[in-house]
């Protein structure tokens, strides 16, 4: 037997006083089961999320050598939906995902799809060609490829501070 068997806040079977009182009280456990809802609605605004009704498409950004993909998963739409973009760094992809319901006197017993207007933009890590660029819709998964530029890379540029 080890002495750190004898000490009862030592224990490792033996739960903590708050967790005691959170059993024994029901507005406490009320009250942690409101806070996780809360924390659970409020979490991770940037990804798609049935709670907020929203669609918002997951999306991959890759780069090697050559060129930058973005990559986008959007089912359940063709490619006259979806707009890519490209304006100073940044391309975007928006479009809008409409419903399809129009079954009168149906009874859902779960709603889990999402439709709703969506645009994602994603700054990009270096210059690009924009003449181009290129974006290819199939299988409901969207593929825009940056070819790099060939011009160096500028990181940024010092300023002089004159006294004025």
């Amino acid at each position: 037997m080890a002495i750190t068997d004898l000490l009862p806040w030592k224990r490792e079977d033996q739960k903590s006083l708050a967790e005691q009182r959170v059993e024994q009280d029901p507005f406490l456990t009320l009250q942690g089961e409101m806070n996780r809802m809360f924390d659970s609605f409020f979490a991770d605004p940037w990804r798609g999320s049935s709670r907020l009704g929203a669609f918002m498409p997951n999306m991959d950004v890759s780069e090697n050598e050559k060129e930058v993909t973005v990559t986008a998963e959007i089912p359940g739409m063709d490619e006259n939906d979806i707009q890519v973009t490209y304006n100073k760094g940044v391309v975007a992809i928006s479009g809008e995902k409409r419903g399809d319901r129009q079954e009168k006197g149906s009874r859902y017993h779960r709603i889990e799809r999402t439709y709703g207007s969506f645009r994602r933009e994603v700054s990009l890590p270096c210059e690009v060609e924009e003449d181009k660029i290129t974006a290819a819709f199939k299988k409901g998964v969207i593929t825009v490829v940056l070819p790099k530029s060939a011009r160096p890379q500028v990181l940024g540029k010092r300023i002089t501070v004159t006294k004025g």
